[in-house]
């Protein structure tokens, strides 16, 4: 006779219902919780592939030198998903302009990167009829350059007299400065790399005066960018007719004019140096550059 034990059927292990698993889930709270992380999941998804969260806009703060075009070539995320821009990448990027000496960069959602750039801005000496001024950034001529006196507690013989805003001074009309103030505001006169050379005849310049504050923004783009020339930069000369002009390598004569164009400009007269052309004089100022 066969085992009776064998033949009976295997008792199967009890499976709780859909039901009473979906009540279990709702009481636990995983229902819940799976519902979340499929909804944040979806939306993660779309925020990442969707067109509303790209680059359009690169905003610039702080510029002069650099135009808002400039800046955003520079930082080049034009088009990239907002989530993969990294600001360091971006400030690294900026950088690397030899306008920039301090950028600070941002994202602000759903599709701009902020860049804050601090620029350079060398002093300026302004010289005329072998008198060396010194100029505010908007040309204001401020004061004669001059050594200062030994000892700046000691009265002046000649007090120094100015109009405008100085530095920290704003002086609403003509006034009678200290010497220890006139010391304070010549101080970083002498340690300016630039410099403009009026050539400018029967020009008469004075503290109070103006200077034109185009020219001294080009001073200063061309000065921080000299060392990109070929030839060396013998000085920037400005006439009152032809504008700015860069004095190169020997006797050579490169009329700016104004600061429009700036890059294309330089761009030009790098190519011809470094091509050898001969030239004495080379207008830039018309979009076919002349010269002879």
């Amino acid at each position: 006779m066969g085992n009776v034990a064998d033949k009976r059927p295997q008792a199967s292990q009890a499976r709780p219902g859909f039901r009473r698993v979906l009540q279990w889930s709702v009481r636990s709270g995983k229902l819940f919780a799976l519902v979340v992380l499929g909804v944040t999941g979806w939306l993660l998804y779309d925020a990442i592939t969707s067109d509303q969260y790209v680059v359009r806009a690169v905003r610039a703060e702080g510029t002069l030198a650099l135009t808002p075009d400039d800046v955003q070539a520079l930082a080049d995320v034009d088009g990239d998903p907002i989530w993969f821009v990294r600001d360091a990448e971006v400030e690294e990027r900026v950088r690397q302009s030899p306008y920039v000496e301090g950028v600070r960069a941002r994202v602000e959602l759903p599709d701009t990167v902020v860049v804050e750039v601090k620029e350079r801005r060398p002093d300026v000496r302004w010289v005329h009829a072998g008198v060396t001024y010194a100029v505010a950034w908007d040309g204001l001529v401020l004061a004669v350059a001059g050594e200062p006196p030994a000892n700046p507690a000691a009265p002046a013989t000649q007090p120094i007299t100015v109009e405008g805003a100085i530095g920290p001074l704003t002086i609403t009309q003509t006034e009678t400065i200290s010497p220890t103030q006139a010391a304070d505001l010549r101080g970083p006169v002498f340690v300016s790399s630039v410099a403009i050379m009026d050539t400018t005849p029967n020009r008469q310049l004075k503290p109070g005066e103006r200077v034109d504050p185009d020219a001294l923004e080009i001073a200063r783009r061309v000065t921080l960018r000299a060392a990109e020339l070929p030839a060396p930069l013998q000085r920037i000369e400005w006439d009152a007719g032809l504008g700015v002009s860069l004095i190169v390598g020997d006797t050579k004569q490169a009329v700016i004019g104004k600061s429009e164009r700036l890059d294309e400009k330089l761009a030009i007269l790098v190519a011809l140096l470094r091509d050898g052309t001969p030239f004495t004089y080379l207008d830039l100022r018309p979009t076919t550059p002349y010269y002879r």
